[in-house]
């Protein structure tokens, strides 16, 4: 196995150097970023451990390259740093970093790690995952205080993907005490998270995977809450990141019932998210609680370009205007949801998604339209062969304004 270590300290060559030989890894050795990424294209690595503080080009740029690069971006990356604080952890991961690994640390440590990785390339590559799949559009739906409709927001969107394109659309209820998600879809899974618990890496593959997705009659999938309450660190970020992973090439979007706090999990479906909606309503306690998730991403180091704020209008007579919101969030709110109290309540009570059940209500065309923007482009480029009537409605809707 090829590996390229990319590091100013040439004291981590010389301590590499003997354990990997004798692990029978070819090491490759760059002492900062513009010769490693010069190297890649000759030396062609399988594998590379990347220091984040380097003259020059530092680590997180070399991840933002490798993340554009069509040929060399499917490379696993394990980042090396002095400095071991959660924020630049985040990131890493979020750039495309497999692994993390803070200095002094031994060789010995370093190996099994990699090993880690080699084994998950190859079962991603032997047990049916088409790495020349697109991977799916991820998007998180959180907010720090509940009752404000995510777990509504999650489903009727997830819904409205799936009539917008007609591809394959998973719903994750991130909520391991007590999610709404199935409840909601009127729907009893044969599977939930508890499925995936005492499993490893070397056991999670596609047939564990697939087996947690439930069928809905609406054509979408989901993965539902456990039946009973399970703790939120009994997940590894490890075991998190191979089933995001998985569920990426198995799916075109996946929509995140994220938990209302900052939990190991929460954080982890944050991160590996390509979009955060944040729900709020017109209210103080609700306000405050948005300004406070607004500024943990900021301290996570997560980008406030995927930051989307949802304002979900819960009264007839909100009791703060939106202007009056985004002039003290001093940002601009990116979604409006209307008033529907009345069919969104008949909906949670009978587990009937509105959007199916009624798709004329002014709400759902919002959800239509929000699903529309967070689309890739290259869905928005081409129109469908055979549109559907919610494309229709929507491209309807977006071109006469």
């Amino acid at each position: 196995m090829r590996v390229l270590l990319i590091d100013d300290e040439q004291f981590y060559y010389k301590l590499l150097k003997k354990t990997l030989k004798e692990a029978e890894y070819d090491l490759e050795y760059a002492e900062s970023g513009n010769e490693g990424i010069a190297k890649i294209p000759s030396f062609d690595p399988e594998l590379l451990i990347v220091d984040l503080k380097l003259p020059g080009m530092d680590g997180f740029q070399i991840l933002e390259r490798l993340k554009r690069d069509t040929k060399f971006g499917h490379i696993p990356v394990i980042v090396i740093t002095a400095k071991d604080e959660l924020s630049e952890k985040l990131k890493a991961f979020e750039l495309g970093a497999d692994d993390y690994l803070v200095k002094p640390f031994q060789p010995e440590e370093l190996v099994a790690r990699m090993g880690i990785l080699a084994r998950r390339g190859k079962a991603m590559a032997g047990k049916g995952t088409n790495t020349n799949k697109t991977q799916a559009t991820v998007i998180a739906v959180h907010s720090l205080r509940g009752g404000l409709g995510c777990s509504s927001i999650v489903v009727n969107l997830g819904l409205a993907f799936y009539k917008l394109w007609g591809k394959q659309v998973l719903l994750i209820d991130g909520i391991l005490t007590a999610g709404q998600v199935a409840l909601m879809l009127d729907a009893k899974s044969p599977a939930t998270w508890e499925n995936l618990v005492g499993i490893n890496e070397e056991n999670l593959d596609d047939e564990v995977v697939g087996e947690m997705m439930s069928d809905h009659k609406s054509g979408i999938r989901y993965v539902a809450s456990p039946r009973f309450p399970i703790a939120t660190d009994t997940f590894s970020s490890d075991i998190l990141k191979l089933f995001m992973d998985r569920l990426k090439f198995q799916n075109d979007f996946i929509v995140i019932d994220t938990s209302h706090d900052f939990s190991d999990m929460a954080i982890n479906m944050l991160s590996m998210s390509n979009y955060i909606l944040l729900v709020m309503a017109p209210e103080m306690a609700s306000l405050r609680s948005t300004m406070s998730a607004l500024e943990i991403y900021d301290r996570l180091g997560l980008s406030v370009d995927k930051v989307k704020i949802i304002l979900n209008n819960n009264s007839s007579n909100p009791a703060i205007k939106q202007v009056q919101l985004e002039k003290v969030l001093r940002r601009p709110i990116d979604f409006v949801l209307p008033y529907e109290a009345g069919e969104v309540n008949r909906a949670l009570n009978f587990g009937q998604p509105f959007i199916l059940t009624n798709p004329d209500l002014p709400i759902c065309l919002s959800l239509e339209k929000m699903a529309y923007t967070l689309s890739d482009d290259s869905y928005k480029a081409i129109p469908p062969a055979v549109p559907s009537p919610t494309w229709k409605r929507v491209t309807a809707s977006l071109g006469s304004k």
